[in-house]
């Protein structure tokens, strides 16, 4: 509020006072302020005890509107102006109010105190000295700018929206005095000037007194895949279970089981299968070769190289049932061709320790023809 030596002034709107824009230039004598058509207001003041007599004026648009004084030996003051009360009547008044500015082709008949006035509310105080008592003039109707059109050649005019007029009479807070004081002697330089300059919105955004609004950005239509649902079963030891897919496991072949048959006997081949707990053993009389049996693997030795070979366990129980009814038909044959491999492997021999016999000793003519004998019985 524009305040000086503690006197402070204010427009009040709807029992508020307006926000005030200052400028660091003119603080804190002239102030900014929003106006809005159709809305009124009032002119409030206040201050401490004076050393002389004041009289106090309000000018709207550079139009003197209404004054008052107070003297000297008053302890503090307040007053209101509240608007211009009608002629005749001390209950009534017009309120102060912001209306549009109409502006026609023809020159401006206003004088220039009034023209490089126009979008101002202010208010002057007067030194002066105070003559006696009189009865007050309550037929002055003020005229305001507004009651007549400015000139579109009117640059200030042009440039302000809002001009100051009068709404609808209404009953006056408090009856308009009867009496008034007659003034002499008054200073004609104001020693305090309050002024406000009262702007549109969009004007007072223009000059950086009010931020602009920035208007949210729409957001993108952005449409979300809702997540699957995930069906649950209620059971008694759990309120959700949800369903796992496990892995399809497959059955173990018996391709992958070691099948040993012995040849050599003349029984009913047996089937054996090797497992942790019961390892087989297998001897054979031509390559002397041992098979060990290891927990991880099965090794089998000899006197020329050495192999690993993996094996894993077998059940019997888990593969009696891959025996098939063919080993019964295949069984005579296996035996007859047995037999022969034997017979062969026998001769061979036989005919190997002559040899070697031979070889290692003079034999006497008895000797050869016992071996001659032997081998014709071979034969």
């Amino acid at each position: 509020m524009p305040q000086s030596n503690d006197v402070q002034a204010n427009l009040i709107c709807n029992g508020i006072p307006l926000t005030e824009y200052t400028n660091p230039a003119n603080w804190p004598f002239t102030v900014f302020c929003e106006s809005t058509p159709d809305q009124t207001f009032q002119v409030k003041l206040s201050g401490p005890k004076s050393h002389y007599d004041c009289i106090v004026r309000l000018y709207c648009d550079g139009v003197l509107i209404s004054s008052f004084v107070y003297p000297r030996h008053v302890c503090s003051f307040e007053s209101t102006f509240h608007g211009i009360y009608l002629p005749g009547d001390d209950t009534k008044l017009m309120p102060f109010k912001f209306s549009k500015i109409e502006l026609s082709e023809e020159d401006d008949s206003h004088p220039e105190q009034i023209a490089k006035n126009l979008g101002t509310v202010s208010v002057e105080f007067f030194r002066c000295t105070l003559g006696p008592q009189r009865p007050s003039n309550n037929g002055f109707v003020p005229s305001l700018a507004s009651t007549s059109k400015l000139s579109e050649r009117n640059k200030q005019a042009s440039m302000i929206p809002h001009i100051i007029g009068l709404g609808q009479s209404t009953s006056a807070p408090i009856n308009r005095s009867s009496i008034a004081y007659s003034t002499r002697e008054v200073h004609s330089t104001p020693y305090l000037r309050f002024v406000w300059k009262y702007r549109s919105r969009s004007m007072l955004i223009s000059a950086g007194f009010i931020p602009p609004t920035v208007s949210p950005l729409p957001l993108p239509d952005i449409q979300l895949q809702s997540p699957p649902r995930l069906t649950s079963q209620s059971g008694p030891s759990s309120d959700l279970t949800r369903q796992e897919t496990k892995p399809e496991v497959k059955p173990k072949t018996s391709a992958s089981k070691s099948l040993v048959i012995d040849l050599c006997d003349d029984k009913q081949p047996t089937k054996s299968f090797s497992s942790y707990e019961n390892p087989i053993l297998l001897d054979d009389d031509d390559d002397d070769e041992q098979i060990l049996y290891s927990p991880n693997k099965l090794t089998q030795t000899s006197s020329s190289s050495a192999q690993q070979v993996d094996s894993k366990p077998v059940k019997l129980e888990s593969v009696s049932h891959c025996i098939t009814d063919v080993d019964t038909q295949l069984d005579q044959t296996k035996r007859v061709m047995a037999k022969t491999e034997v017979d062969e492997i026998d001769q061979k021999r036989v005919k190997q320790i002559v040899e070697w016999a031979l070889q290692q000793f003079d034999a006497s003519p008895i000797q050869e023809k016992e071996a001659h004998y032997l081998d014709s019985k071979l034969a």
